[in-house]
């Protein structure tokens, strides 16, 4: 009896933790980056998306901030002509929230490896919740959609531009200043200046080429969906919802192999 109270011990208290060291094995291993710009290419079309909505709704870009930086600067003279005076605040507003969004992702991602699977995707749901806690804002009238003079819309602002900031720092911590996701005025410069422009094998141009692309077609999709509803959320929700399809499609991507 005691021998076979002896030989059944270890095996009744023994407890098989091998599904759950799998799985955080997984989360915790590094994806390899080769495939990275896929989801940074949707990134590009997300900003286009948002970015003509919120123009066509508040006047002022979430990541695009060149334009809302010569916004700012017209509001010092009252201009554009005609233009509302809050047009500054909302600007200014944007910009800054952008700036503390890269400035925390940039921070965490020196903290903990960017390339983790776990991190990825934690970085972007967050992204998709700053977008959704934006969308409830507008959907529930806390925040006015049809009257951008409001004060109360800066609430707003922010959630939407941060993320944005976040996507930036995304990007270039990932190695890959070719797809910076907001801005194509540097995008155009690097092709028109690129000595290999035309040749066969240049997965920057192409990369290039296809974030004018995929931001231009997001732009054009935004207006229609802003005109056709009517209404800022339901480009919001389609970009919150987006993200959270990029999040966890870092878990189809391989491993970093080595």
């Amino acid at each position: 009896m005691l021998d076979g109270e002896a030989e059944s011990a270890p095996l009744l208290g023994h407890k098989d933790h091998g599904p759950q060291k799998s799985v955080r094995r997984y989360l915790t291993e590094r994806v390899d980056v080769h495939y990275a710009p896929l989801n940074l290419l949707v990134c590009c079309f997300l900003v286009g998306l948002i970015d003509a909505a919120s123009y066509n709704t508040w006047s002022v870009f979430m990541s695009m901030q060149t334009g809302n930086t010569i916004f700012l600067a017209l509001s010092t003279a009252n201009l554009p002509a005609g233009s509302d005076s809050f047009k500054w605040a909302r600007s200014g507003v944007s910009i800054l929230s952008m700036m503390v969004g890269s400035l925390i992702a940039g921070r965490a991602y020196a903290a903990v490896a960017l390339t983790r699977r776990s991190t990825l995707i934690a970085s972007f749901l967050l992204q998709a919740l700053c977008i959704a806690i934006a969308a409830i804002l507008v959907q529930t009238d806390a925040v006015p959609e049809t009257d951008a003079t409001d004060k109360i819309v800066l609430i707003a602002i922010p959630f939407l531009a941060a993320q944005s900031g976040a996507q930036v720092a995304t990007a270039k911590s990932l190695g890959f200043s070719e797809l910076p996701t907001t801005v194509l005025t540097s995008t155009y410069n690097d092709l028109a200046s690129d000595i290999h422009l035309l040749a066969w094998d240049n997965p920057k141009r192409d990369r290039r080429v296809a974030s004018v692309v995929l931001m231009m077609l997001g732009a054009i999709a935004g207006s229609w969906i802003d005109k056709g509803t009517g209404t800022f959320t339901t480009v919001l929700w389609m970009g919150a919802a987006v993200k959270v399809i990029l999040a966890f499609s870092w878990l189809l991507f391989p491993a970093e192999s080595g």
